[in-house]
């Protein structure tokens, strides 16, 4: 074959999820990476972590994001059989100054829905 329809460079979780995506409508959907096997650049450096949006203020774009983001995380897995621990997180403060930003993200976290954060 000398062409295709849809040509994805590189083999991210981005590139990756674009490319299931775009494969639902093209069958000649084409990922290419610079790496042996996808996922072993930028996509592999995170901490593995499904966030909550505990940092950020209620009803944020970036606490909306990271609910909904954990919601959709968690049925993708149950989905696709993708194993997952859910450990929760431990937040300290590391000296005296950093309480109060502790208080408030633990009065943040207390006023979340909790059936967001499952």
């Amino acid at each position: 074959m000398d062409q295709a329809n849809v040509l994805i460079i590189g083999g991210g979780v981005i590139g990756c999820a674009i490319a299931r995506e775009v494969s639902q409508q093209w069958q000649d959907v084409f990922l290419v990476e610079q790496f042996p096997r996808v996922g072993m650049a930028t996509s592999t450096r995170n901490s593995g972590v499904i966030h909550s949006g505990i940092y950020y203020p209620k009803g944020s774009l970036k606490a909306r994001h990271c609910v909904e983001g954990n919601r959709l995380s968690y049925e993708f897995c149950v989905k696709y059989n993708v194993p997952y621990r859910k450990t929760g997180k431990l937040v300290v403060a590391a000296n005296a100054h950093e309480e109060p930003e502790l208080l408030a993200q633990d009065i943040r976290a207390f006023f979340r829905p909790l059936r967001a954060l499952h």
